[in-house]
């Protein structure tokens, strides 16, 4: 009996390990629309940015993801997978994508930019129609970031400090 057990425990285990590796837990965590004098990118210029959070158990590769700035255009820009050191969010990690326009900078260099008057942030999975994440936002302040309360969470507030 106890040899049978744990062949089904250790086949159980093997399927949820899987099912969860398999199922990455993307959110769109908190971003800045109106960046004057907050983060810099790396050339040292003050621009809208967005963070990624990967509340899963396993890496994820964000390459081949659209983010967009239009819900009816949700592949208005696919991340770059030229360089995968630059677009993998570790477990529990985080990922800034800069929305500036200036793609020529790198992969976390998005071709869009955010409206301060409110608008929408998209993520979209690879195959260009399955929707990961979405949020859409009303006025936002200058230099003020706007998030989840708690990594990945229902509740969005401002905050002072990113």
């Amino acid at each position: 009996m106890l040899p049978t057990f744990r062949k089904h425990l250790v086949t159980l285990l093997l399927l949820t390990g899987t099912s969860v590796a398999a199922s990455a837990q993307l959110f769109v965590n908190e971003f800045v629309a109106s960046n004057t004098s907050g983060i810099t990118d790396e050339s040292g210029a003050f621009e809208d940015w967005i963070e990624i959070f990967n509340a899963g158990s396993s890496a994820v590769d964000l390459a081949g993801y659209y983010i967009s700035d239009d819900p009816a255009n949700p592949k208005l820009w696919r991340v770059a997978a030229s360089d995968p050191a630059q677009t993998i969010i570790p477990a529990g990690g985080y990922l800034l994508l800069w929305a500036d326009k200036d793609t020529d900078q790198g992969a976390h260099h998005v071709n869009l930019k955010l409206s301060a008057d409110g608008e929408s942030i998209v993520l979209t999975k690879p195959d260009g129609t399955t929707r990961v994440d979405a949020y859409t936002f009303g006025p936002q302040r200058e230099n003020v970031s706007f998030g989840r309360v708690g990594d990945g969470a229902a509740a969005w507030d401002f905050f002072a400090t990113p």
